[in-house]
């Protein structure tokens, strides 16, 4: 029992002498001096902006409240006589026939570095009547041909011929407007 109480001790003392070298110095130093740095950046002077526009009088920006010309007109009348359409539902390609000068938007539903897989794709779609071209483009000594469906007149009947193309064929597209 005594050595286990002079172990102790020892012990105690070991950790006593250890904080006291270790915390001594740093109370007897004083306290720690700062150094600083200075360093010269070589920073360009601040751009020159030109002044922005005035923006429009509050009169200019103010617009009729949403739908006020339709509540001003006479609704439509209906036909004496109402007998279902008897023409069947149109071809995804009829959907939308533009004229050439507003045919601006088309599907993209593929780009292929091979010749033979676009025409082979264009071909599938033609045969289920959508309207399809094929644009050859290079960039960078590569060449890419891309499969196009349409011309739309606008981007709503793009998005819908896209959906019947990822419905029916379960190709995604996106819109192009060139």
């Amino acid at each position: 029992m005594v050595e286990q109480r002079f172990k102790q001790r020892l012990i105690g003392a070991v950790i006593l002498v250890a904080l006291g070298v270790i915390f001594l110095p740093m109370l007897l130093s004083g306290p720690v001096e700062q150094t600083r740095v200075d360093i010269e950046l070589d920073m360009p002077s601040a751009p020159e902006v030109p002044p922005l526009p005035d923006l429009p009088a509050a009169a200019v920006l103010e617009a009729p409240e949403p739908g006020a010309e339709l509540a001003e007109q006479a609704p439509p009348e209906a036909p004496a006589d109402p007998s279902p359409d008897p023409s069947p539902d149109p071809s995804p390609a009829a959907m939308s026939q533009p004229t050439a000068e507003s045919a601006t938007v088309y599907v993209q539903v593929g780009a292929f570095g091979s010749v033979e897989n676009a025409e082979r794709l264009a071909e599938r779609l033609r045969d289920d009547d959508f309207g399809v071209r094929l644009l050859e483009e290079r960039a960078d000594n590569r060449v890419s041909h891309r499969v196009q469906v349409g011309p739309f007149a606008d981007r709503a009947a793009a998005e819908r011929e896209a959906q019947t193309l990822a419905d029916r064929h379960g190709l995604p597209g996106y819109i192009v407007e060139p």
